[in-house]
């Protein structure tokens, strides 16, 4: 079915405008990942991401069946998984930044299988699971606490699954302070990697398992080249990527004994290396992986191509691909494909069929959208120096005018690559134009191209930036120009801004720095000599020379409205850069707004603070620049555009509640009607339930008192036209389908207090509420109507039908759309008391009230009787653990701190069960000193007959009354059991 809809969405984006994407269809998890085979081939496992909850599961090779084996809560990361065997899994997750470790042991029947977790220790990891001796695995654990220093263990599968260490074989321990172990498994050798953290310096270290003396492969030292080893190629041979002899980091074999490097063995004339395979037979390099256009290239050195590179060629036109698992007897092989306009597909490729088959896009809702494409081009900044760049165009209808400028971070060793990017699909979506660029500093290009952006900032950097954006406005027209970055992006946006101030009609900067100095003072840490001068390779020396391209310095140059977002806990570019840019553009009148976050470091670490980030900068742009709202572009339906509408609704969920935003009811207002004009229905909930706040609060105010006039309407009036305005945007939130609207909507005919008391309508609402999802409170107040109407509403066998919670629960799974919650339980209790309360009721109807009592809390209808009942203050006694009557006066000082109650104990019954449960209802009765009286409070009180039992009233500032107050108990069968009073003075 599943497939049929993505045809179906396929299909519809062939024919329509291009469309704007919601942030939440673009900022997500990936639907499938970690994809490899089963060991006997027979499943795919992955992890798969369904409705936003992750799981790990399996995938039949043969019919494509889903099952799910283990799962994670929303604040758990998987890092890792390995198979141990068919049956055993080792998984390596992480909970809230702490590294967890467990074994999930699988049992199979009749094709449906059953897991069990057995957790690990923390401070352990797999290293291999040893497939060549079965049952057997290399596990390191961390002998101290607080001190990286791994021992290596050779232990029994039984023996890990029972974290009996003592029994295992002790592998290696004489060797200090390990970090990391790992295994050869075709050359059968260990590899230690030790850290000296007071030398600064570490070594790799190898040795056979048999063997108990280790060999140095090669230092690790803070020398400023490249040295990457790739794998043997021979016994005394390594192959590694290096530039400590060229500009381009290039392929070299390592003699490990003099610890030099030898021969060259490829060396690209324009790009950097950035990995290689060593061939089946360990003796040589198949193949080695540059970028070129953006995109990652692989070049053979032994004759041909390899059998996945065909089979993309092959299967897949004009895509990229790799092969990202194999099975274990190669008949099957799960093929990644993906461009610069498709974020990915996994495919199932049979072998001996020839054949491919869709297991699953990495975001099957992006197809029904137009994505863009993007171009490679080189331009010449200086001469000598060419830069390149990647220009992604909008299409052709949705165009704005507007070229987006977007300098990477970094600036040096960072680059920008022209695969699917979420940021620039995003914005591209809305008729932006992006312009990124890899100007000098960026990784790739080799160490001259790299080292020439070093002291940079603010000069041939931006001049590089300012190269590719005057080439690509000579080849396409653009109304308007913006430029944003985060990090060194962030500083770029507004140094562009400052240079060319004619050019830029805003700049927002993300996560920047803005004032170099502070790089070298921001922090204590940041004093240290070996940080300053770690800074002062990539920035320049600290001198006065860096005012001069620092933004907070040259405010007084930037004619373009600013945007500055910050991370409140950034350690890298720190706060105090954003606030002193926001002080400076303030003092000098400029335009400049902020988005601070807290709880938030040098840039998001979830998607959905990503959606709000992006959303807000997208609103931004569309105020800023004067552009047409998204959710009006052409071909937008009113789906999209409630989808466009909670990308507005996000922002106001910032503003309105306490997170990662400061408050701003202003703020939130505005953007939830934004968000309700755009068709979200939750958003119109809101918006309307804040403008009856807002009428009830004017009204209160104006109460009792002389109003004044503005404009003619006076404060009396403006509150009543508020509340009838908020009420109508909650019937449209309720009409476009928000449960919650169309549930507030019954309360408000249900109760009558804004509005004329309207029982019908209030079933109507509710009903719709019922209909839309709302959990069981609509159904149980819609059965708390039908109990009580005086009209042709009244039903009291379906009022019953309604309460019945247990019912709802003994539904299906797929048919629960009502979700039975505490707070449906806690209302079904105030509702029969009311319906004892206040219902008038025949013998029938009363048996009907008893029989839904008896069936939902399994009471029983035995007479009682009470004994050792007292009324007072009530206290709940930690020591008895029950609640006791510490004051037992009649008369007592109304205070809101006061809480007064009654308790008693049941009566034993001979021959009656003392376990059987029984059910009273407390009616509070208050009679003021003019004698009115008035039912102030109901409890359903249920329980065993051995159980202590209470009930509790307490009064607010605004219900504080001198008078009597009477508490009545009676039975299901309206016996009065007890009663006593109480004076209030």
């Amino acid at each position: 079915m599943k497939y049929l809809i993505a045809l179906a969405l396929l299909i519809i984006s062939l024919s329509t405008h291009a469309l704007p994407i919601p942030a939440s269809t673009l900022y997500r998890s990936p639907m499938m990942s970690h994809v490899t085979f089963t060991p006997n081939g027979k499943h795919i496992s992955a992890l798969i991401v369904e409705e936003g909850k992750s799981y790990i599961s399996l995938i039949d090779t043969r019919d494509k069946e889903y099952q799910h084996i283990g799962s994670f809560d929303s604040d758990e990361r998987l890092s890792e998984y390995s198979w141990i065997n068919d049956e055993v899994l080792y998984i390596h997750y992480v909970k809230r930044g702490e590294s967890r470790h467990v074994l999930l042991k699988l049992s199979e029947k009749e094709g449906k299988f059953t897991s069990e977790l057995v957790p690990l220790p923390n401070d352990s990891y797999l290293v291999d699971p040893l497939v060549d001796e079965p049952n057997h695995v290399l596990f390191a654990k961390n002998r101290y606490d607080g001190r990286l220093s791994y021992q290596l263990y050779k232990l029994t599968l039984a023996q890990l699954l029972d974290k009996d260490f003592d029994k295992g074989s002790l592998v290696e321990q004489k060797l200090k302070d390990v970090a990391f172990f790992g295994w050869d498994s075709i050359r059968k050798a260990l590899f230690a990697v030790t850290v000296d953290i007071e030398a600064m310096k570490g070594e790799v270290l190898y040795r056979e398992l048999t063997d108990r003396r280790w060999k140095q492969l090669f230092e690790i030292t803070d020398k400023k080249v490249q040295f990457s080893p790739i794998g043997f190629i021979g016994d005394d041979k390594l192959a590694v990527l290096s530039n400590e002899n060229t500009d381009k980091i290039a392929l070299y074999e390592f003699d490990i004994a003099s610890q030099k490097l030898g021969k060259l063995i490829y060396e690209h004339p324009k790009y950097d290396l950035v990995s290689g395979e060593v061939n089946n037979a360990g003796n040589g390099i198949s193949s080695v992986t540059y970028v070129e256009n953006g995109q990652h290239v692989i070049q053979f050195l032994d004759s041909g191509t390899t059998e996945g590179d065909s089979l993309i060629k092959h299967h897949f036109k004009g895509k990229e691909g790799v092969v990202s698992a194999y099975a274990p007897d190669n008949k099957h092989q799960v093929l990644f494909v993906y461009a610069s306009n498709d974020p990915g597909s996994y495919y199932l490729y049979d072998q001996e069929a020839d054949k491919v088959e869709l297991l699953t896009e990495l975001n099957p809702d992006l197809m029904a959208f137009d994505l863009s494409d993007t171009q490679v081009f080189s331009v010449e900044s200086v001469p000598g120096v060419n830069v390149e760049g990647y220009l992604t165009l909008p299409n052709q209808q949705s165009r704005n005018g507007v070229l987006l400028v977007m300098p990477h971070g970094g600036p040096i060793g960072i680059r920008d690559y022209n695969y699917f990017n979420n940021d620039t699909q995003y914005f591209a979506s809305r008729g932006f134009a992006v312009l990124r660029v890899n100007f000098r500093g960026s990784e790739g290009y080799g160490k001259s191209f790299l080292n020439s952006g070093k002291g940079e900032f603010g000069k041939a950097i931006e001049q590089d930036i300012t190269a590719a954006v005057n080439h690509v406005r000579k080849q396409y027209s653009f109304e308007k120009m913006c430029a944003m970055g985060a990090s060194y992006g962030g500083y770029s946006a507004l140094m562009l801004a400052i240079k060319h101030p004619k050019d830029y009609q805003c700049a927002i900067g993300a996560y920047g720095v803005y004032d170099l100095p502070l790089l070298f003072n921001g922090s204590n840490y940041k004093v240290l000599e070996e940080y300053r001068k770690a800074v002062s390779e990539v920035v320049g020396e600290l001198s006065d020379d860096l005012l001069k391209y620092s933004p907070v310095y040259l405010a007084d140059k930037i004619e373009a409205p600013v945007l500055l977002i910050a991370g409140k806990e950034d350690r890298i570019a720190d706060f105090e850069h954003s606030q002193r840019m926001q002080y400076v553009l303030e003092k000098q009148g400029k335009r400049v707004e902020h988005l601070y976050y807290d709880k938030t470091a040098h840039g998001q670490n979830t998607w959905y603070w990503q959606q709000h980030e992006n959303a807000y900068v997208a609103d931004y742009l569309k105020r800023t620049l004067a552009l047409s709202e998204y959710h009006e572009m052409a071909g937008v339906k009113p789906e999209l555009a409630h989808q466009l509408g909670y990308d507005l609704a996000i922002i106001a969920d910032g503003y309105n509640f306490d997170n990662k935003v400061e408050n701003s009811p202003s703020q939130a207002l505005a953007y939830y009607h934004q968000a309700a004009l755009a068709g979200d229905g939750r958003s119109a909930y809101n918006y309307g339930v804040k403008l009856v706040q807002k009428g009830k609060q004017l009204l209160k105010e104006t109460q009792g008192k002389q109003t004044t006039e503005l404009m003619g309407v006076d404060d009396s009036q403006e509150g009543t036209r508020l509340v009838a305005d908020g009420i109508s945007w909650v019937e449209i939130g309720s009409s476009l389908g928000y449960a919650s609207a169309s549930n507030w909507l019954g309360l408000l005919y249900d109760e009558g207090e804004e509005v004329t008391q309207d029982l019908a309508k209030a079933v109507e609402f509710y009903s719709a509420a019922v209909e839309q999802g709302y959990d069981a409170r609509s159904q149980l107040r819609m059965g708390k109507i039908y109990c009580l109407a005086k009209d042709e509403l009244r039903d009291v066998k379906r009022c019953t039908e309604l309460l019945a919670l247990s019912k709802l629960v003994d539904l299906p799974k797929k048919d629960q759309k009502n979700a039975v919650t505490d707070d449906s339980r806690k209302l079904l209790h105030w509702i029969i008391s009311q319906l004892y309360t206040y219902g008038h009721f025949d013998a029938k109807e009363i048996q009907l009230i008893q029989d839904l009592v008896k069936q939902e809390y399994g009471v029983s209808d035995v007479q009682v009787m009470l004994e050792g009942v007292e009324a007072g203050a009530i206290e709940y006694s930690r020591y008895y653990k029950k609640y006791r009557i510490y004051e037992k006066r009649k008369r007592f000082d109304a205070s809101p701190s006061l809480v007064l109650g009654m308790v008693f104990e049941v009566e034993p019954q001979k021959g009656v069960d003392q376990q059987s449960k029984v059910a009273f209802i407390a009616k509070w009765t208050k009679e003021d000193d003019k004698g009115r009286k008035e039912i102030v409070q109901t409890n359903f009180l249920w329980g065993s007959q051995e159980d202590t039992w209470s009930t509790r009233i307490s009064f607010g500032d605004d219900e504080l009354f001198k008078g009597k107050l009477t508490v009545e108990l009676s039975d299901l069968n309206n016996n009065l059991l007890a009663t006593k009073t109480l004076e209030l003075l």
